[in-house]
Parts: C-alpha cells; structure tokens; sequence
C-alpha cells in the first residue's frame, strides 16, 4: 500500500500523509503560508517515490 509525502525542497526530511486527498490538502496549506510550491510524492511499499507535481 502506497502512502504520499510532500516536501518543501527535494533534499527536505518529509511529511507523510496517509491519502493523495490529504497530502494535497496540506501542501495547498503549506504552499499558501510559505509562498512557493510544495513538492507532492506517491510511496510505494518496497520505499520507491514518484513525483506527482507541485501544489
């Protein structure tokens, strides 16, 4: 089962969410405070990323 992380920068230590509809609820937010994007990544189970965008 996958799990999805979003990121200010690439190299940044993550915040994990358990939903696609609560990782980008929570970059939307985070993106809107900080003023830039915020980089949104699907996991999967054996700990590959996929980059799914910005928000």
């Amino acid at each position: 089962m996958s799990h999805y992380e979003i990121r200010d920068d690439p190299d940044d230590l993550p915040i994990i969410c358990a939903t696609l509809a609560e990782a980008e609820r929570r970059a939307r937010r985070r993106s809107a405070r900080l003023g830039q994007p915020v980089l949104v990544y699907e996991i999967n189970h054996a700990g590959a990323e996929r980059f799914l965008g910005t928000r």
